[in-house]
């Protein structure tokens, strides 16, 4: 019979879970051209041309970290539900069980 000797703070996998997805709507909510100053703001070509590349490789380190944040809500979600049914299947059978023994008389009384 397998052992589970383990305990899960649901409520804190619940809310890691909440809140990793709702870090990755913020980058979602707010682009990195929203963030760095657009050419005319610098004048200069040579300088856009630094600032455009750099935002591009920003820009895409970004939507990459975001890809692997959301894989890592999406993932704690699950786990968090999958404990969640364990504990309620848990639950449902020892319900079961101590219904069947209030039905069982103790010898000698």
């Amino acid at each position: 019979m397998p052992s589970y000797d383990f305990e899960v703070d649901l409520e804190s996998l619940v809310a890691a879970a909440k809140g990793t997805a709702e870090t990755v709507q913020l980058f979602k909510d707010k682009d990195v051209e929203d963030l760095v100053p657009s050419e005319d703001d610098l004048g200069s070509d040579v300088v856009w041309d630094a600032v455009d590349e750099f935002k591009d490789r920003w820009e895409r380190g970004m939507n990459n970290l975001v890809e692997d944040i959301q894989e890592a809500a999406g993932r704690l979600t699950k786990i968090a539900s999958n404990y969640a049914k364990f504990d309620a299947d848990g639950k449902a059978k020892l319900a079961a069980v101590a219904g069947d023994l209030r039905g069982f008389r103790l010898m000698g009384q």
